[in-house]
């Protein structure tokens, strides 16, 4: 039980300014504020709860504790709008599962307000509680081998070289920031703060005090408070989804790359800052141009070092160990022993498109381990939405054959079949199927099929 480390975890309470502890169900066990702040926690009125339901604005998907119990997920250093009693608050947040036994058995979240957040790089909880990786991505944790994911590893390298910046591409799911991490990790400024920050998550008109800070009475509730250029100055700052946001905030995030030098909202005094950007896109940076997503200048600086995160689709070939990776991974954690996977099963994975990329495959994997009833993951065990999709995927586009003939050939085999039934002779059959008795016993020695 996650009671079990409450000695352990809350020793880092003089370190942060939020301490959350919740347990396997995202249940909060354990809620408390530290630091003074726009709002107080109410740790009493908490307890029982979902992170969701003290912070309304949070969902599953964005809630760092329940993906943490759900996908494993470590959360480091990660800008969080939390939003309790109408009253919302910017805060970097760090969380990590508990594991037990190969067991998430809970997760703890810490948070620092963006004012105290200079005097820590990050607290290593998992050192503490488990043996669960908690450094940043790097390049040796990008699974695969196929001429696309080689080449991914042969840029990550050349550019964690330099300090210029970096524009990532790449379809959601593919592992955006896992390339980010592993470009930082690799980096001379691995040393430094790494910050990631989701630019669809944040409304556009906090953008810009997150990104450059604030001044004391330039608004109402307003203190003086660095923005992420500052707090990861010797470092790297990730802008995820960077299309989505607001053009002229990008002209002042250009202004800021190029002058290497920012100005707090409501100050008139500049600082130099030394940060490497990092951007990412989840579609063709020329289409977000011609769709006016991106500004063209903002592109240009970026882009002088590209790269393109292959999908899922077109690396194929990895599935195997990518499959071994999570199999190996789910069985520690659910505590089972699945050795791999039907035939059939393996065919509809290298089959089917995959249009959620890894994120979609991995939790397949997890989804049909769960259900998995023997050793070997079955056709049965695989998530119903997936089945479907590949079925009306299936008949779009030949059955899921390679080429015309073979469709005509699948399709040939299934409608004699269909036609079998009942049938007292071939002739009957012939005369059902409107062709020749010749032409039946060709089709029937072509097909294999003894009726």
């Amino acid at each position: 039980m996650i009671e079990t480390y409450y000695d352990i975890i809350t020793k880092i309470e003089n370190f942060v300014d939020g301490l959350m502890i919740v347990d396997e169900n995202g249940l909060i066990k354990y809620n408390k504020q530290f630091a003074k702040g726009p709002f107080q926690i109410d740790e009493k009125q908490s307890l029982g709860k979902t992170p969701m339901e003290v912070f309304p604005n949070l969902t599953e998907e964005t809630s760092t504790c329940y993906r943490a119990l759900k996908y494993g997920e470590t959360t480091k250093n990660q800008l969080q709008t939390l939003n309790h009693n109408g009253v919302e608050i910017t805060v970097l947040d760090t969380t990590f599962p508990v594991i037990e036994k190969g067991k998430v058995i809970g997760a703890v979240s810490t948070t620092r307000f963006m004012e105290t957040s200079l005097t820590n790089d990050f607290i290593d909880l998992s050192t503490m509680t488990s043996s669960h990786k908690t450094d940043f991505y790097e390049i040796s944790d990008i699974m695969g081998s196929s001429e696309g994911i080689q080449l991914l590893k042969y840029k990550i390298h050349k550019v964690s070289k330099t300090s210029s910046s970096v524009l990532i591409y790449g379809e959601t799911g593919t592992g955006k920031e896992l390339v980010a991490q592993s470009i930082h990790s690799s980096s001379s400024r691995r040393s430094s703060r790494f910050i990631s920050q989701n630019c669809a998550a944040i409304p556009h008109t906090l953008l810009e005090s997150i990104f450059f800070g604030t001044t004391k009475g330039i608004y109402t509730g307003a203190e003086n408070k660095p923005g992420i250029f500052e707090l990861a100055d010797g470092g790297t700052i990730f802008l995820d989804e960077i299309n989505s946001m607001d053009l002229s905030m990008q002209a002042k995030l250009l202004k800021a790359i190029e002058e290497k030098k920012v100005t707090r909202i409501g100050s008139s005094e500049s600082k130099k800052i030394d940060v490497r950007i990092i951007a990412a896109v989840n579609e063709n940076p020329l289409d977000c141009i011609n769709s006016n997503k991106m500004r063209k200048d903002l592109y240009y600086r970026l882009s002088s070092l590209q790269i393109k995160v292959p999908p899922l689709r077109e690396r194929k070939t990895d599935i195997p160990e990518l499959l071994d990776h999570f199999i190996k991974i789910f069985n520690s954690e659910i505590d089972i022993n699945i050795t791999g996977v039907s035939d059939e099963v393996y065919d509809i994975f290298k089959r089917y498109d995959w249009p959620g990329n890894i994120r979609e495959f991995r939790n397949t994997v997890e989804s049909a381990m769960n259900f998995a009833t023997s050793e070997t993951i079955e056709k049965q065990d695989l998530p119903e939405t997936l089945l479907n999709k590949e079925i009306s995927r299936s008949h779009a586009s030949g059955y899921g054959y390679g080429n015309l003939n073979e469709a005509v050939a699948k399709f040939e085999k299934d409608f004699i079949l269909s036609r079998s039934k009942d049938i007292k002779s071939l002739s009957e059959l012939a005369e059902r199927l409107d062709i020749s008795k010749q032409s039946l016993n060709y089709k029937l020695k072509k097909y294999s099929l003894n009726l």
